[in-house]
């Protein structure tokens, strides 16, 4: 009888205990990763940023917003009694930075002769024109330089999002991998525990039987309280490791939920194979997938923009004009219709201004640069450390689990002896606590290989599973 409690229990070490079927259905690693994405206060910010990005360009396409002006103006005691009425709508354009103006102006009673323009006939003034830029502006300008910066801008934010969603992925499984290995562990240290108290059962018959000495069952309930002892430091290990996994698993109303002892899973897959990606695919996965680049890309397109234009702002301020104005209704005997074009030009001198701009903007992209090829290198050292790190552990594993079934062997050959007379309660405790210590390694091996899966996943771009 003893001999099959045995066997069950060193059972209940290797593969966990057979769940009931009141227990509660494992967690697995899909569920604390849904609910990262779902639910994380970290993400959550990053995606407000995204959507203060969405508004800055919003913001900056009311650049382009037509404008309406209305201004009048009645003078009752004058020498020359009048009033004028004036509404213009003017649109700005993406195209080669031209606007388009049109108005209506209405003026009547007693104008100078030299004001004599601002009097209209009965109907009065329909009026239209443009304005094209020729150096400054044209190519690029403000308005639609900003536009191009703020969609910049989103890539940045999206790029943003996406790195924080595989840090807290990357971090969430390191959890949760922690916090299984830590509830595996316990159920070994209850197991062990229970070997130890099952004995003190059969110790208890026979010392009451006169068959041995009673020193020997007072030894084994030495062993009892010590494992209890252990029982207690591994299930505080547990509590830590569910507090710390709780901040990457919340519910319906985004409390921190704290997976209990029946929620770990039975047992821990065992390592495969250490990647199906060489180490030069990974590199170069990580390269095109990282979301650390594409935010720096981002950035560069919008540091050129303003390198665009501040070699513009060094143009010359050029641009002609074209107008027409017709006149409607009986009134004056000045001409109806009217058409006209001119030009403007500016220059600033000696142009500090935009070649300070200038010089800004070009110290920026090279800054950015510089920064990528940090950042390349990074990633790359990144990766190949994980790489290691997975190798090593799938070996470490395997190195841990040969050990684990050559402790098994050994332990019960001694129990098989301690039966027979030929051994003692001593030699039983170090075998028994040499199979918990290779069980032990076994699970926190198994542990360290699948954190180190989900770094080198997470090192490459791509999600822990």
């Amino acid at each position: 009888m003893i001999r099959t409690i045995t066997q069950s229990l060193l059972a209940a070490l290797m593969f966990g205990a057979p769940a009931s079927a009141s227990a509660a259905q494992p967690l697995r690693l899909k569920q604390i990763l849904d609910s990262v994405e779902g639910t994380h206060p970290k993400l959550e910010q990053s995606e407000r940023k995204r959507d203060a990005a969405e508004g800055k360009a919003l913001s900056a396409r009311g650049g382009f917003d037509p404008k309406v002006a209305l201004k009048g103006k009645w003078t009752p005691v004058s020498y020359y009694e009048n009033a004028q009425i004036d509404a213009t709508i003017e649109q700005a354009t993406p195209l080669w930075g031209a606007s388009v103006y049109a108005g209506y102006r209405f003026g009547w009673g007693d104008y100078a002769v030299y004001k004599g323009d601002l009097r209209t006939r009965e109907y009065g003034e329909l009026r239209a024109g443009i304005n094209i830029p020729i150096w400054n502006g044209g190519p690029i300008d403000a308005r639609r330089a900003k536009i191009a910066t703020t969609k910049a801008g989103i890539r940045g934010a999206d790029a943003l999002v996406d790195a924080t969603t595989l840090t807290l992925q990357r971090e969430a499984a390191d959890a949760y991998w922690t916090w299984v290995a830590a509830g595996r562990n316990l159920a070994i240290t209850e197991g062990l525990l229970e070997l130890a108290r099952t004995r003190q059962k059969a110790l208890d018959a026979q010392v009451d039987a006169g068959a041995i000495e009673a020193i020997k069952k007072v030894d084994n309930e030495r062993l009892v309280l010590s494992r209890e002892a252990k029982m207690v430091k591994a299930r505080q290990k547990l509590d830590k490791a569910a507090i710390d996994l709780s901040l990457y698993y919340r519910d319906a109303e985004l409390r921190p939920v704290r997976p209990t002892v029946d929620q770990v899973p039975p047992n821990i897959r065992d390592p495969g194979p250490p990647s199906s990606v060489s180490l030069e695919a990974g590199i170069d996965e990580a390269l095109e997938r990282r979301p650390e680049l594409a935010g720096l890309d981002a950035e560069r397109e919008a540091v050129d923009v303003q390198v665009r234009l501040a070699k513009n702002l060094r143009s010359p301020d050029a641009s002609v004009q074209a107008f027409g104005a017709q006149d409607f209704g009986p009134g004056t005997t000045q001409p109806s219709a009217e058409f006209g074009v001119g030009f403007m030009l500016s220059i600033p001198i000696p142009l500090r201004k935009a070649r300070g701009q200038l010089q800004v903007a070009r110290a920026e992209r090279a800054g950015i640069r510089a920064k990528v090829r940090g950042t390349r290198d990074k990633i790359e050292s990144e990766v190949r450390k994980a790489h290691v790190a997975l190798v090593a552990s799938q070996r470490a594993w395997d190195l841990a689990r040969r050990q684990g079934e050559a402790a098994e062997v050994l332990a019960e050959a001694e129990r098989s002896r301690f039966r027979g007379g030929a051994s003692d309660l001593v030699v039983v405790n170090l075998r028994e606590l040499s199979v918990a210590s290779a069980q032990t390694s076994v699970v926190d091996a198994a542990a360290d290989y699948h954190r180190a899966h989900a770094d080198f996943r997470v090192a490459t771009g791509r999600s822990p599973l």
